[in-house]
């Protein structure tokens, strides 16, 4: 899968008593003044070090998880940043800065050498970017999206990624979890009506691809989520990513690796969240969420699938790749105006026409369906003047592209 500028935002707990300095049998890990970062993707990555991922006993390995995340940054050549947040935007710090990875060498054995000299730097940063202790109390995982986003630099022709290992238990500014016990729709959506515009809102997601690693998996002595707990974590984090506009979103509840932490004695505490027991939808795969905006696919009340949008699904399958037993779900979507049902046969008709796209292009478990205006992302389309919002509008007219990988 290509991935230009990628943005990894990971949430660690567990101090794995390493450093990113260079011994007797690591390479030197200091910045050749040669090396090039023209036009090539970004790679940001953040560590989660607040309490709740953090404990004297099982604690997530993060360095382990963005292991895989790390060697497929080098291999897309891009420029990659290793830090750590915990509960403000303010004390986001970098252990490693926009680092090349993008070898000069003309020779194979020279090019593979580099390679490896990069993946070794890169994983001893994130060991000690996990091994750092908090700033600030609580965690702020939207102010981490805005500023890693934010380091990607601006949108352009290189793709930009935010990547978020973390539990995923937000405890601060508007994405707050502890407030009330969580778990039903009316929470997310009411997250979906207060948050857009808010000053801790991270417009700098915008048409960036956005990953979370370790959802819903904290550390000893933090509430354990159910089963339904962990799908309603993915959903609500997918729903924040779709609002920001991101370009696409991956949500990963698969366990991570735990071992002995080590969290220190009066570290900044993190209020715990509380779950309904028994809310939240059944456990699904974990998927990839790819919105297009239906104004890059289709002309006003059409199906037909227009030049610019053929050849933005088949740029799409070429990135993700064909790979056996990944199941695609389109899901067409309308705004509220018209009636019932034109929207939902619209909208039915739609991803009917993508599906076809995708299925020419090599994907061959496709299923279609629509859902008309029944899930706007943006609820409320209308001004206080009773005018319509366009922005809003354009939000809801979209088709999703779920990929699910290992899922036939």
């Amino acid at each position: 899968m290509r991935l230009g500028r990628v943005l990894v935002v990971v949430a660690s707990v567990v101090a794995l008593g390493a450093t990113a300095g260079c011994g007797a049998d690591e390479p030197d890990c200091s910045r050749p003044a040669d090396e090039q970062v023209d036009g090539v993707g970004n790679t940001a990555i953040l560590i989660d070090v607040s309490a709740s991922t953090r404990s004297t006993g099982a604690a997530p390995q993060y360095p382990t998880v963005l292991a895989g995340q790390i060697e497929a940054a080098v291999d897309r050549q891009d420029v990659v940043s290793i830090g750590t947040f915990d509960g403000s935007a303010a004390t986001v710090g970098w252990t490693t800065d926009s680092r090349p990875t993008r070898s000069n060498s003309k020779r194979p054995n020279n090019r593979k050498a580099d390679r490896e000299k990069a993946i070794s730097c890169l994983s001893a940063a994130a060991r000690e970017a996990a091994s750092a202790p908090a700033r600030a109390a609580r965690t702020d995982v939207l102010g981490a999206l805005g500023v890693a986003a934010e380091h990607t630099g601006q949108a352009g022709q290189q793709r930009r990624t935010v990547i978020l290992a973390t539990d995923g238990l937000s405890t601060t500014g508007c994405a707050d979890l502890s407030r009330r016990p969580v778990g039903d729709q009316e929470f997310i959506e009411a997250m979906a009506t207060a948050c857009p515009g808010k000053p801790d809102w991270p417009t700098a997601l915008n048409g960036v691809h956005v990953v979370m690693l370790g959802v819903g998996h904290p550390a000893e002595g933090q509430p354990v989520p159910e089963t339904g707990h962990l799908a309603w974590l993915r959903t609500y984090w997918e729903r924040v990513c779709l609002l920001a506009q991101a370009a696409s979103c991956t949500v990963s509840t698969a366990p991570v690796q735990r071992a002995t932490g080590k969290q220190s004695d009066g570290a900044p505490a993190d209020a715990p969240v509380a779950f309904t027991p028994g809310a939240g939808p059944p456990a699904v795969p974990d998927r990839t969420v790819l919105p297009l905006p239906s104004a890059t696919l289709f002309d006003t009340d059409s199906d037909q699938v227009g030049a610019e949008g053929r050849q933005r699904l088949v740029t799409l399958a070429l990135e993700v790749g064909v790979e056996p037993g990944t199941t695609v779900e389109v899901i067409g979507h309308t705004d509220s105006r018209s009636d019932d049902a034109y929207n939902q046969d619209l909208s039915e008709r739609r991803a009917a026409a993508v599906g076809q796209v995708l299925r020419g292009e090599g994907f061959t478990q496709v299923r279609t369906r629509g859902e008309g205006e029944k899930r706007l992302l943006c609820p409320h389309e209308r001004r206080p003047d009773g005018t319509w919002d366009d922005q809003c509008l354009q939000q809801n007219r979209r088709v999703e592209i779920v990929l699910t990988r290992g899922g036939g």
